[in-house]
């Protein structure tokens, strides 16, 4: 989950300036405002009485005893409804924590906080925005249009429910030329376009409405297959739609558009795992090259970023390697999946899965083994000897 939100501290001493200022290195909060002023307290109400409260004050005081609580006092005069307050303070006295938690202070500090308690206070203040997915949330991402990363997003959506027998939902991102439901032969009544028009009230009994059922275990949420929904996509919609169908299976495959705007680079960042798609040529080189750069200090080397190579062997001649993919992105592909026309366009035509047109194809045996590397199920050392592929390599490295 990546927070939406501003921060506004007002700081006494340099390693609570530090401990805030870190907070722009975490990729929880990529999209979130952090502005650091010296002061503390009387800097805060100064401030405060002639502007808007940010979402999450944080507050350094020395004051102690009666001189504390009026100045909380005079903090909850100039203070929005519902501004989450993490105070810093010098006095050391249980009594006086429990009283401020009481009175809605979201957590007391003495004297100082480091980084990663302020991370955690922050969290548990905003539990509502970083709710305990049910689901793990998956990323398709094409390095250019064509490459088929929506076309391995839908097998490998059908592969982790028919190997794990586990709900799966494929959220189709691309408005309004998304192609999940033409890959599951749907002809959809409601789309995500719905969802988020009504992003502001939508509950779980609303969504189901608004997804179709592609197969056993196996659940859509489409995009609209016309020019004319009207709907343009927003972070904070997004967030809202998918905060909602992260609950509701144990696996969320997200099909993204080839585009570059803020929304996509949330879901490019924020996901579980994240597929880049590629074909291999020239011009997916020097794109690859362009989003693993922005990747790999964003998702960090928690969060797998993987690159796939699509449609191996499609060019006679003047494909890339592997090794050159390496040399230049500095990781090599989990997989290469060889072009194979016959399997493909069977599927495609029909509006069925790789599997049922052709169980025994090469390109539907590596859909299964990319399934298998981002179900969060699987030894990451036997998939790569199976694979023959670099998966601890599929971790960006500059």
């Amino acid at each position: 989950m990546i927070l939406r939100i501003n921060i506004g501290a007002f700081v006494l001493t340099d390693a609570v300036r530090d401990a805030v200022s870190a907070l722009n290195e975490d990729r929880l909060f990529l999209r979130s405002t952090v502005a650091v002023q010296e002061g503390g307290m009387a800097a805060a109400l100064d401030y405060l009485s002639q502007r808007s409260t940010p979402e999450l004050l944080v507050v350094e005081t020395t004051a102690m005893d009666e001189e504390l609580f009026n100045e909380l006092n005079a903090l909850a005069e100039v203070c929005q409804p519902g501004t989450k307050v993490i105070i810093i303070g010098a006095e050391n006295d249980i009594n006086l924590f429990k009283t401020l938690i009481d009175q809605g202070i979201s957590q007391y500090f003495l004297e100082t906080v480091t980084a990663e308690e302020l991370k955690t206070a922050i969290v548990d203040a905003f539990a509502d925005k970083t709710l305990n997915a049910k689901s793990r949330t998956i990323a398709f991402a094409g390095l250019r249009g064509g490459v088929g990363s929506s076309v391995l997003a839908h097998n490998v959506a059908s592969e982790l429910a028919r190997l794990y027998d586990e709900d799966v939902i494929i959220v189709d991102l691309d408005i309004p030329y998304g192609t999940a439901a033409l890959s599951y032969n749907l002809q959809p009544s409601q789309t995500i376009a719905d969802a988020i028009a009504q992003a502001g009230s939508l509950d779980e009994t609303m969504l189901m409405r608004y997804l179709e059922t592609g197969g056993k275990n196996v659940s859509l949420l489409c995009a609209p297959g016309n020019l004319n929904s009207g709907i343009e996509i927003t972070p904070n919609a997004l967030e809202a739609v998918l905060n909602i169908v992260k609950q509701m299976a144990s696996y969320v495959i997200l099909d993204v558009p080839h585009m570059w705007n803020a929304w996509v680079q949330d879901v490019v960042v924020d996901a579980d795992d994240t597929v880049i798609v590629g074909a291999p040529d020239l011009y997916n080189l020097r794109d690859g090259k362009n989003v693993f750069e922005f990747l790999s200090p964003n998702r960090g080397m928690e969060a797998p970023t993987r690159l796939v190579l699509n449609k191996v062997g499609e060019l006679r001649k003047g494909e890339l390697t592997e090794k050159e993919f390496k040399e230049v992105l500095g990781t090599k592909p989990s997989l290469s999946i060889p072009f194979d026309s016959d399997a493909f366009a069977g599927a495609m035509n029909n509006g069925e899965m790789l599997r049922k047109v052709a169980p025994k194809s090469k390109a539907t045996q590596e859909v299964e083994t990319l399934a298998k590397m981002v179900s969060g199920k699987e030894s990451l050392s036997k998939l790569t000897k199976k694979s023959g592929g670099g998966l601890l390599g599929s971790l960006f490295k500059k």
